[in-house]
C-alpha cells in the first residue's frame, strides 16, 4: 500500500494505463515525456482521453521492438497530434 491506503498495483494502474503485460520502465518514462510536452503545448485538455492515444501508440511501438524511451515519447505526440489535427475535410468547410 501506498501513504494514502491505496494498493500499490492499484495506484500503478491508476496512473498509466498499460495492460498487462511484458512492459519496461521506459514506457512509463517515455509516457510521462509525451503527456508533459502535450500539457505545456496545450494539447492536452482532455487529459485521460490524450494520454490514452498516446499510450496505445507507445505500446504498438513496444510491441514492434522500439525501446528507445524518447523514440517512444516522440511517437506517442505524434499520434496524438494526428489525431486532434482536423482533417483536410474538415478545413474546407470551416
Amino acid at each position: 500500500m501506498d501513504s494514502g491506503g491505496t494498493p500499490t498495483l492499484l495506484w500503478r494502474f491508476i496512473m498509466y494505463p498499460w495492460p498487462i503485460g511484458d512492459f519496461d520502465y521506459a514506457i512509463d518514462v517515455a509516457l510521462d515525456t509525451a503527456m508533459n510536452h502535450l500539457e505545456r503545448a496545450g494539447q492536452a485538455e482532455k487529459f485521460v482521453a490524450v494520454q490514452r492515444v498516446a499510450a496505445t501508440a507507445i505500446v504498438t511501438a513496444w510491441k514492434m521492438g522500439e525501446r528507445r524511451r524518447l523514440r517512444l515519447a516522440d511517437i506517442a505526440i505524434t499520434a496524438v497530434e494526428r489525431k486532434t489535427q482536423p482533417s483536410s475535410q474538415d478545413q474546407k468547410l470551416g
